[in-house]
């Protein structure tokens, strides 16, 4: 079996549960398409977020891509808790440290950075979106931007500009580790 080098942890609402509404699997069958081997798994609240977090911890998972609603401050889970950038921090560390976290969750790249306030190695780099963005829209960007890190051509931030061609000017931003910024090619 092919270790995974992509988390996707997902999150959604009820009325997307609901509507039949996910990005994950989605994003997971065209990771596929390129050989690219990712695991999605989804949180309906705090104990099986730990849990996907824990699985993150893993030496070979090199992305962890939340898909869930959020805003500057955080992201919602399933079960309408709202989990704040600090209480993320008390869930997250230090597992996620040597990864690249990319969010799927509206505004979240305005407040994000805060995570490197309480451990400035809480990870490499996180890409997440500046403003409100559709599910369709993120989508095609995370599509092209892990299709982008098969190549050790390019470098993230490269990567993230493409990302803003795609869908608009400062869509997306980087926010990069004080402490270490490297980033990962899949597959090498």
């Amino acid at each position: 079996m092919a270790k995974h080098e992509i988390l996707i942890i997902e999150s959604r609402s009820p009325q997307d549960i609901f509507d039949d509404r996910f990005e994950a699997g989605t994003l997971k069958q065209i990771l596929k398409l390129q050989e690219v081997h990712a695991k999605h798994i989804e949180v309906v609240d705090r104990e099986y977020l730990a849990k996907a977090i824990k699985y993150a911890e893993k030496e070979h998972i090199r992305y962890v891509h939340f898909s869930a609603h959020g805003n500057s401050n955080g992201f919602a889970l399933t079960d309408g808790d709202f989990i704040t950038w600090s209480e993320f921090d008390e869930i997250a560390w230090p597992r996620l440290k040597n990864i690249c976290l990319c969010f799927s969750s509206c505004s979240v790249g305005q407040g994000a950075d805060e995570l490197f306030n309480y451990h400035k190695s809480f990870c490499n780099a996180i890409v997440a979106p500046t403003r409100n963005v559709g599910w369709g829209e993120a989508l095609v960007a995370f599509s092209a931007l892990y299709h982008r890190a098969l190549s050790t051509d390019t470098s993230t931030a490269q990567d993230v500009k493409v990302l803003n061609h795609i869908v608009g000017a400062g869509t997306f931003r980087l926010i990069e580790s004080p402490y270490r910024t490297t980033t990962y090619a899949i597959g090498s």
